[in-house]
């Protein structure tokens, strides 16, 4: 007579290769349409100069799509497109604006201090020159 573990051998393997052959249903997870909507109007809103409404945008979706891999791509565009604000308002003269772009391009890249290091010793040096917070002339950029 056969004892019980041989007997039970060959139902447990078979149980064991039924169980591995089995696999979870993979979903593919399908972009939500408002969530492909909210990139697409923040890619607009960056292109159209828009820079207060993107900024807004990116922060809504910052909450509801944390951890998107597209997030870190936009605010680095829009902190950049603040440093380019803040560049021509230093050009024209208008040192409160690039002083407020300037802020903006921080807020957004913190630990990117790199961005605005020249940026921010010229509006200094603007302030020196004229205190009033315009520049009377913009003068040459090098």
């Amino acid at each position: 007579m056969k004892s019980f573990a041989t007997r039970c051998l060959p139902v447990v393997a078979l149980s064991l290769l039924l169980a591995a052959c089995q696999t979870a249903r993979q979903t593919a997870e399908v972009p939500d349409a408002a969530l492909v909507s909210s990139f697409q109007e923040l890619g607009d809103d960056l292109s159209a100069g828009k820079l207060t409404e993107a900024e807004v945008q990116l922060k809504t979706l910052q909450d509801t799509a944390a951890g998107d891999a597209r997030l870190e791509h936009y605010q680095r565009q829009l902190a950049d497109a603040w440093l380019q604000r803040s560049q021509d308002a230093l050009q024209q003269g208008d040192l409160d604006g690039a002083t407020r772009a300037l802020s903006h391009a921080r807020s957004l890249m913190p630990k990117a201090p790199a961005l605005t290091t020249g940026l921010d010793g010229a509006i200094d040096k603007a302030r020196q020159l004229n205190p009033q917070g315009t520049a009377a002339e913009p003068g040459p950029q090098s």
